[in-house]
């Protein structure tokens, strides 16, 4: 399958790790590519930690809401009520993680659409018995784009993660940093960008440095589009 064919089908956003900023990426994405008139379908299929939201997936809330989906329902498959990996947060509920259904609901999604799926935690995490979220993307058909932390570490959480994704044949439509706080960036964070282009294999594109955005705009879908419009601009370029 062509990389191109890939990206139009869809994404599965990852990222180096916990508070990467996976939501936000894809949130701005189903926005924004919803505002260019694109038809986008929303999938976050396993979220942990909803009793912090009143026991709703506040993730695929926000991810509806700017795929301009009715309900969280639509896009969420399981949801797990404490903030832990998924299987752990699955076997202190009594919960077994299958992947059938998670296949199922990729399946339903029509190809018409362009489908962007946000995943759990890291690109190793399981989302299912035996399947980590690094073996989506070649499994369901989609390209991945990897949301890197700007902050101390992340070359190396960013390498390993795409070495994980090369290593099961993913397409990579590339890797994108986030900047995580406000206030004075630290000479690592100020140095990541650059750095991170250097290391990254030449077909992995680098596709520049998301900026901070406060905690009071990242529930409106056209502030999140506009601080991801040169993602999606670049992942638009990719597929060409």
């Amino acid at each position: 399958m062509s990389r191109a064919r890939n990206l139009r089908r869809g994404l599965l956003v990852t990222g180096t790790d916990t508070g990467a900023g996976k939501t936000l990426v894809t949130a701005g994405l189903l926005a924004g590519l919803r505002a260019m008139g694109y038809p986008v379908k929303a999938l976050k299929p396993v979220e942990s930690g909803t009793a912090e939201s009143g026991g709703v997936p506040a993730d695929a809330a926000l991810l509806a809401a700017c795929a301009g989906a009715e309900s969280w329902s639509e896009v969420n498959v399981i949801a797990l009520r404490e903030p832990l990996a998924p299987s752990v947060a699955a076997a202190r509920e009594g919960v077994s993680l299958s992947i059938e259904p998670l296949d199922e609901a990729v399946a339903a999604v029509s190809q018409e659409d362009s489908l962007i799926i946000e995943g759990v935690g890291g690109a190793l995490v399981e989302v299912a018995d035996g399947v980590v979220v690094a073996d989506l993307p070649v499994r369901w058909g989609l390209a991945a784009l990897v949301v890197a932390a700007n902050r101390l570490g992340v070359l190396n959480h960013a390498m390993l993660t795409v070495d994980s994704l090369r290593a099961r044949k993913a397409a990579i439509a590339g890797v994108v940093l986030n900047t995580v706080h406000g206030g004075e960036p630290t000479v690592a964070e100020q140095t990541n960008a650059a750095e991170l282009a250097r290391l990254l294999p030449s077909d992995v594109p680098f596709l520049g440095t998301i900026p901070f955005v406060p905690e009071e705009q990242r529930s409106h879908a056209e502030a999140l589009a506009a601080v991801t419009r040169d993602t999606t601009t670049a992942l638009l370029a990719w597929t060409r």
